[in-house]
């Protein structure tokens, strides 16, 4: 993992987060007496069909979930999250792949002299030693040379931000464990390739934005994510999208392709999932049902009515 001199957030990691009884429907009413969340049924669907928004981090004091969450779960009997979270290893193992550059190449041919100068004085990292016992060693930025700054990015940002604990229970896991318990259907919107690629396949150009974006707006990680949490605990779509808006004004190509590009590659999929006819929830991101371009919008644009919960 990378370790920083300082420690060091960035909004756009937090904005991608910014995932049986059958109850055939949901009253309104019934709906009505709890918060608003970030959870939308498609009304007019051949059965009941749930698109639920995730954020990725959540604490023990996040749990018991809002009820329309444990409505999705239980009225659904099979569930799509952004790739097959059953592929886990595989998507582990071709990620990381991705975050290194080809065997002869490294960063220092692909940033400015004046960025790798800043990596080298303020970035250490720390690898374990199997032969020792799993004693860490301390070692300077030469040393990863070969990860490509996107890579750096997020492993100077995520530990800021998040904790093991904090993503262990985060309410992804929370739907494959409860899904897996009950043995219900689960697969992707994505490939495993495909899902790889939203990061792996940036430009040296794009994938330098980023590092530099993590290392030039130092802000209080913990403080932003509140907000974000606090956006998602009350449905508030309007202050999650809010929360993207910098990177959707510095660089909009990344921004799309973080989000609305993907939507609107899922909705095709999401349609032939509704007219299957099968109980289903859809489970991603809260930003891909935020926004103008948002999953919601794109379905009713094709006569799918849909409220949230």
């Amino acid at each position: 993992m990378f370790l920083s001199c300082r420690r060091i957030p960035s909004c756009w990691i937090i904005s991608l987060l910014l995932g049986l009884t059958l109850l055939l429907a949901v009253p309104v009413r019934a709906a009505q007496k709890h918060p608003k969340s970030c959870v939308w049924r498609v009304t007019n669907a051949k059965a009941p069909f749930y698109l639920v928004g995730s954020i990725h981090a959540l604490s023990k004091k996040d749990y018991p979930l809002p009820a329309p969450y444990e409505i999705a779960l239980k009225n659904s009997r099979r569930f799509l999250f952004e790739f097959d979270p059953s592929r886990h290893v595989e998507f582990e193992k071709k990620f990381e792949a991705a975050g290194k550059y080809p065997r002869g190449q490294d960063i220092r041919s692909k940033i400015h002299p004046d960025l790798l100068a800043w990596l080298r004085q303020n970035i250490l990292t720390v690898e374990a030693d199997q032969r020792q016992g799993r004693r860490e060693h301390v070692r300077g930025f030469d040393s990863q040379m070969g990860y490509k700054p996107w890579w750096i990015a997020q492993h100077l940002v995520g530990p800021a931000t998040y904790t093991k604990s904090s993503l262990s229970h985060g309410l992804d896991n929370y739907f494959v464990d409860r899904a897996g318990k009950e043995r219900k259907e689960i697969a992707g919107l994505e490939s495993v390739d495909e899902h790889v690629a939203v990061m792996g396949g940036l430009s040296d150009r794009d994938s330098e934005f980023i590092l530099r974006d993590a290392l030039d707006e130092p802000r209080n990680a913990e403080k932003e994510f509140s907000r974000m949490h606090k956006a998602w605990r009350k449905g508030d779509t309007d202050a999650l999208w809010a929360g993207d808006t910098r990177l959707r004004t510095k660089a909009p190509w990344i921004a799309a392709r973080f989000v609305d590009n993907r939507n609107t590659k899922w909705v095709p999929r999401i349609e032939a999932e509704l007219k299957s006819g099968k109980p289903t929830a859809i489970v991603a991101g809260a930003l891909h049902f935020s926004g103008p371009n948002s999953v919601i919008k794109l379905l009713e644009k094709r006569g799918y009515k849909i409220e949230q919960l």
